[in-house]
């Protein structure tokens, strides 16, 4: 008897089946001002939110007031005028009764209690700031490591109380796009340890509006041009390289318009970093356009390099770094230093970025301060901190202008993610969220490789992040969170005047492609079923069919579909490479655990499944309906 798999549901799915449901309830009952219906969590992923339905004769606006527990705390918002009210509520407390307070047009009000159970996240240490300085905004910062199942993507307000959580596990950058809404990563994966579908627009309910799928998936970084297109680190050839290719995606349909592959732009084996492996030999995690010179900036960890190249002919501009290694052919892409007094170079660097005066602004991990093996500095003697270079690109000289961390010394090092921005002249945010301790000495080692590597032993783990503001040159603001490695900040506010919250299920924008088919394979039927050694995975999307496994590396493995006129079969490659910088772990990753998808794009009809291995064709026992 053969199992019929059944298609799991998006998230977008599940949300709009969500929405659905309080909107009947909504609109079959007599739900008023002084009686409105109270959805928590309406959107699945964020505990610290609801919506407030109710419905008025007239058309009148309406005003929230999300109480804080001081009067600072309080987070205000007027919608627009309406009949039927569905009012999403941002920034509740947990373990506490939230009070909100309802006021119409017409000036009538009315008050409701929201009660929100403890939750199991990592609280803020401390939070040292004002809020005539920090105001409305909250400090939005995402995990890198979410097997720690209370270190979750949060968001802090001036007080340090938690105001904001998404509890799937998702993590990367978070931007507020021109809409008003967020763009984020998709919380599903394509390949390992951490490359994901696409990305996401998200509200702060956690609702999911557009995902944006990739052939190449997505990592890191994405910011959105003034067209409204999004410009975002992919991957191309994941059997080929990693981490190394940007494209330009469509906003209204998800295609790809342009693509740039550093394989074509950049040495592939000089001026290699302290993590450098031939697989992910330049780990791109930050993409940035600067508009005054039609020009796209990368940050190559792995080269210990920051780079620069034009958006339409990607001839290469310019490199900031280290030059040692390079050879002699590319020095003329270098700067010479001409600082007068403190200078270092950047090392495995984050987040670079062009300020408006068309300096460089970037995180300085400094992780081994140098490319020789030999003069390497130690962990317990390092420090991190943010930097903003002057840049003359006629001159092809570099200047050090600023920097804040290196005073801080150990107990600000992270050797990776982390990242900086820039609200005004003078005025920083540098975020050091990679700070690690085993058995109370800090180390070179990467937090989220090291709950693996130590997962027996995360007693004896310390994780944290520190992240500061500055404003002329003086510290205005200061966040520590324990529990966990976080790879980026952003301040944002939760209410302004784009706040964007619509009705209506989500779509998905893009695709995977279809996926190429193998030729025929020879095999041999075995008796029994897939070995439970295999730890054989497969589940049907809504749009892929996903199989998990475990391997010998090299195996030649094939899944077959096979239907009742024709087989297809589809080779799972199962090379283990390098992952010498797993920025965020989102699973347990094993060298012999390999992933693979098809895509539904193409695909009809009945098939049975069935797994080859090394010759051997084995049953799965299971059938769907594409």
């Amino acid at each position: 008897m053969r199992k019929i798999l059944e298609t799991e549901k998006h998230l977008i799915t599940l949300q709009a089946e969500s929405e659905e449901k309080f909107l009947a309830e909504f609109r079959s009952g007599n739900y008023t001002l002084a009686n409105p219906l109270i959805v928590k969590n309406p959107y699945l992923i964020n505990p610290l939110s609801a919506v407030l339905c109710f419905k008025t004769e007239e058309e009148t606006t309406a005003q929230i007031t999300v109480k804080g527990k001081a009067e600072p705390g309080d987070l205000s918002h007027i919608f627009a005028e309406a009949k039927e009210h569905v009012l999403p509520i941002y920034g509740l407390y947990d373990n506490y009764e939230n009070t909100v307070v309802i006021t119409l047009g017409n000036g009538k009000s009315s008050e409701v209690n929201i009660e929100v159970e403890e939750l199991d996240v990592n609280k803020a240490l401390y939070c040292h700031t004002t809020p005539e300085y920090f105001g409305k905004d909250l400090m939005l910062i995402s995990t890198t490591t979410p097997l720690i199942e209370s270190a979750r993507t949060v968001g802090f307000d001036y007080a340090g109380d938690l105001r904001w959580v998404i509890t799937n596990k998702q993590s990367w950058d978070i931007k507020k796009l021109s809409n008003g809404r967020l763009l984020y990563t998709s919380y599903r994966t394509i390949q390992k340890p951490y490359y994901t579908v696409g990305f996401m627009e998200m509200d702060f309910c956690g609702k999911i509006y557009k995902e944006y799928r990739l052939p190449g998936g997505y990592h890191h970084d994405g910011i959105e041009l003034e067209s409204g297109n999004l410009l975002v680190a992919s991957d191309n050839n994941f059997d080929e390289s990693v981490e190394d290719y940007v494209v330009e995606v469509d906003k209204e349909t998800g295609k790809i318009l342009k693509s740039w592959d550093l394989l074509k732009i950049l040495p592939r084996e000089k001026g290699n970093a302290g993590d450098w492996n031939h697989h992910d030999w330049f780990h791109n995690n930050s993409v940035w356009y600067d508009k005054p010179t039609n020009s796209i900036t990368m940050s190559g960890r792995h080269k210990d390099a920051i780079i620069n190249f034009n958006y339409d002919t990607g001839k290469l501009n310019w490199i900031i770094g280290d030059p040692e290694g390079w050879g002699e052919e590319w020095q003329p892409y270098f700067f010479k230093n001409v600082t007068k007094g403190d200078f270092d170079w950047q090392y495995e660097q984050h987040a670079a970025r062009i300020l408006p005066n068309g300096n460089v602004f970037v995180f300085d991990n400094g992780t081994y301060r140098s490319k020789n093996e030999a003069t390497r500095i130690p962990p317990e003697e390092n420090y991190s901190r943010g930097v903003i270079y002057k840049i003359d690109t006629a001159k092809m000289e570099i200047e050090q202008v600023w920097q804040y961390g290196k005073e801080r010394g150990v107990e600000f090092y992270s050797p990776y993610i982390c990242n900086v921005d820039y609200y005004d002249e003078g005025h920083y945010m540098i975020h050091s969220g990679g700070i690690a301790t085993y058995r109370g000495k800090h180390t070179d080692g990467l937090g989220a490789m090291l709950l693996n590597k130590y997962k027996d032993e995360h007693i004896h783990l310390s994780l944290e992040s520190i992240t500061v503001e500055v404003q002329n040159d003086e510290v205005r603001y200061e966040l520590k969170v324990q529990g966990g490695n976080y790879y980026r900040a952003r301040r944002l506010a939760l209410y302004d005047e784009k706040t964007n919250f619509s009705l209506g299920k989500g779509q998905l924008f893009g695709g995977f492609g279809i996926t190429p088919e193998f030729g025929k394979v020879k095999f041999k039927d075995v008796e029994g079923g897939v070995p439970a050694k295999h730890n054989l995975s497969i589940i049907l999307e809504e749009d892929r069919l996903a199989l998990r496994g475990t391997f010998q590396e090299g195996s030649e493995v094939f899944l077959e579909l096979k239907g009742a006129k024709e087989a297809k079969f589809y080779s799972i490659p199962t090379v283990v490479h390098d992952v010498t910088a797993a920025c965020v772990s989102f699973e347990e990753q094993k060298d012999n655990d390999f992933q693979f998808y098809i895509s539904r794009e193409g695909l009809a009809g009945d098939v049975d499944i069935y797994l080859n291995i090394d010759n051997k064709r084995y049953d799965t026992g299971l059938s769907l309906t594409l």
